[in-house]
């Protein structure tokens, strides 16, 4: 029998810090860390900087469950994780994003 599994979506951030580093930046990187832990809708993946290539020093992957979980992440000002979300990414700088929908391989 194979189980049937959902396959997510990925939101893949690149982006640059803030030329003079503000702790505040800081602080809020740690904030939306913490509120996408152990939540059923969205997962921080992956989370990066410097190394060698082109484009922004950083890059943040997260998991969501589906499209409409990156609608309510880009809209739902009610939401503690959507608000946590947009104060991050609007403090820092060279912000850009895409979107890759997940693969499972069955067995």
């Amino acid at each position: 029998m194979i189980s049937e599994q959902q396959a997510g979506i990925y939101l893949i951030i690149e982006f640059d810090w803030p030329k003079i580093f503000n702790p505040e930046t800081g602080q809020k990187a740690r904030q939306l860390h913490e509120v996408t832990q152990n939540k059923r809708w969205i997962r921080p993946v992956i989370a990066g900087n410097g190394g060698i290539g082109l484009g922004s020093s950083s890059i943040w992957i997260f998991w969501l469950e589906n499209y409409g979980s990156l609608d309510i992440l880009r809209h739902d000002l009610e939401n503690e994780i959507s608000k946590t979300f947009l104060s991050f990414f609007s403090s820092v700088e060279n912000v850009s994003e895409k979107i890759r929908e997940e693969v499972i391989f069955l067995q």
